[in-house]
């Protein structure tokens, strides 16, 4: 049997194997040949990161063909949201970040000099290569772009939102024994937390925005960009100010999933995957 016809009979769970198979292939590599070929070690770093979007365009290609990928593409890059939408992906990380430390340093903390001090300009300079290397371009296509719309197709968005951050939490597992990564520092289960309650923002950001994975770029870039200004990552001896962040992150969650703006039966509107059926994880011929 073809990879073609298996992603056509399984989609979904094509997805996911394509995604953490090449994934986890270049992360597992990468920290095999850092001491002979460090420049190829970094670019499997980045390789890795782009599972989840090149998994989605190989599964949406053979699925679909040319003209279903264009049409997948053409609703992902809808860029038209208002600039309330485009404020609120923006500037929602920076307020929940500066609300955290804040916090912090009133609970008796100490926040670290912010890393874009006296560095503005590099770090201005550095927005950009977040949205293309630092994860939002290699992620979104595939987690909010292919797996949420199809998943909420059949679970709603609150469940789908849920189990798809469980999905891209574990994603990120290798990370977490690599030396030099964000994760590193990071305790597991807080940043699992961290990654479900983001989830539902997400969904809830993209569900709004008639599902625009542009909307998500946006968002996922600041949250990966803002601690370069606001340092509120962890470090060796303290994550207080983290922990404080993922607080704030999982009460916007609940209030998310408690909210009643979307589609009643808990689907958004305006935000069907177009992919009926794909929800499938096992080929057809074991259907009853």
């Amino acid at each position: 049997m073809t990879l073609r016809t298996r992603l056509q009979r399984a989609p979904l769970l094509g997805f996911l194997a394509l995604t953490f198979a090449w994934s986890w292939a270049c992360w597992a590599l990468s920290p095999a040949i850092k001491p002979q070929l460090p420049w190829l070690a970094t670019l499997l770093m980045f390789a890795g990161s782009f599972g989840p979007s090149l998994a989605a365009i190989v599964v949406v290609a053979s699925t679909r063909g040319l003209e279903g990928l264009r049409a997948w593409l053409s609703r992902c890059l809808q860029w038209r949201i208002g600039w309330t939408w485009w404020a609120f992906a923006l500037l929602l990380p920076l307020a929940l970040m500066s609300i955290a430390a804040g916090l912090h340093i009133a609970l008796g903390g100490a926040i670290a000099t912010s890393p874009a001090s006296g560095h503005l300009l590099m770090t201005l300079v550095n927005l950009p290569l977040v949205l293309l290397l630092g994860g939002p371009m290699g992620e979104e296509f595939g987690w909010r772009g292919y797996a949420l719309p199809v998943l909420q197709d059949r679970l709603g968005w609150r469940a789908a939102s849920l189990g798809l951050g469980l999905v891209w939490g574990m994603w990120h597992l290798p990370l977490f024994f690599i030396d030099g990564t964000a994760q590193a520092h990071i305790p597991l289960a807080l940043f699992l937390l961290s990654v479900v309650a983001m989830s539902v923002v997400f969904a809830w950001l993209v569900n709004h925005t008639a599902g625009s994975v542009v909307a998500a770029l946006v968002f996922h870039t600041a949250i990966n960009f803002w601690p370069s200004v606001v340092p509120v990552l962890p470090t060796e001896t303290s994550y207080g100010a983290y922990a404080l962040v993922v607080a704030l992150l999982v009460l916007l969650a609940i209030a998310a999933l408690l909210s009643s703006g979307l589609a009643t039966g808990g689907r958004a509107s305006g935000t069907s995957s177009g992919f009926n059926g794909e929800i499938d994880l096992m080929p057809e011929s074991r259907h009853p």
